[in-house]
């Protein structure tokens, strides 16, 4: 049985030591060769060091994506060492913060987060468009949160993450004369650590904290070609809070 991601190039950027380096071990492992792209060096060597150790072809870039010309170096080094780009996995951006209101909220923190979270986003897709439109087609997977994480996360966080979903879905739109597929992945409370070895599935409990694992395994889904047929779609990962399964904090707990 073929691998999920052979022959392919994925680019993940906003890779760092949680999710992303789970989705771009995986996505090594699932024969993909993997460019991972964020602003320090060091968790990059990380991620990559790895892949290369276990056989696979890994590369890292190191460049800020909610930089336009940054975008664009990172895109074009890609396609320069690797001559196409399959898929996009984009995930830059952060600021979770449960504790911050909106009255203590100053104008560089929210420009801040919605800068760097939808920005990115736009940047990649700016420069990643007409390299898929060219070798007929690809997969952009972004990162944004589920429901109640953005509503728990602050004003600015929610925003930025929302804007994400309405972005992605526009893409899908316009990308589908170029046979891009854009879908999101609407990440829940991630608390749980990065296991050691191969990347599996974490526990079949929904009763339980989210793992990096989990994530990874719905990138990998919407990476590979058994969605060749979607686009334009999230996919919350939460363990069931959205539909009010259980509450948000039950497994979990917020870090100061």
């Amino acid at each position: 049985m073929s691998k999920r991601l052979q022959n392919k190039v994925a680019l993940l950027a906003g890779a760092g030591p949680s999710m992303g380096r789970a989705t771009a071990w995986l996505f090594a492992q699932e024969g993909a060769r993997v460019a991972v792209a964020a602003r320090r060096e060091t968790q990059l060597q990380e991620t990559t060091l790895r892949i290369i150790a276990d056989g696979g072809d890994a590369s890292n870039v190191v460049g800020d994506v909610s930089v336009r010309a940054d975008a664009d170096r990172i895109v074009e080094s890609v396609v320069e060492r690797y001559g196409r780009i399959d898929v996009l996995y984009s995930a830059a951006g952060g600021f979770f913060a449960p504790d911050r209101d909106f009255a203590s909220l100053d104008e560089a923190s929210w420009k801040s987060a919605v800068g760097n979270t939808i920005d990115s986003l736009y940047n990649l897709a700016k420069a990643v468009q007409p390299v898929m439109k060219q070798q007929g087609g690809g997969a952009i997977v972004s990162v944004a949160a589920s429901d109640s994480v953005r509503l728990e996360g602050n004003a600015a966080y929610g925003a930025a993450k929302a804007g994400v979903i309405g972005l992605a879905q526009s893409l899908a739109r316009e990308f589908y004369s170029d046979n891009i597929r854009v879908n999101t992945v609407a990440s829940g409370l991630i608390r749980g650590p990065l296991g050691e070895g191969e990347i599996v599935p974490a526990a079949a409990s929904l009763g339980r904290i989210g793992y990096p694992e989990d994530i990874a395994h719905a990138a990998l889904f919407l990476a590979c070609d058994e969605s060749a047929w979607i686009t334009g779609q999230m996919i919350s990962v939460d363990g069931g809070v959205d539909v009010g399964a259980r509450p948000l904090w039950e497994f979990e707990r917020p870090s100061n």
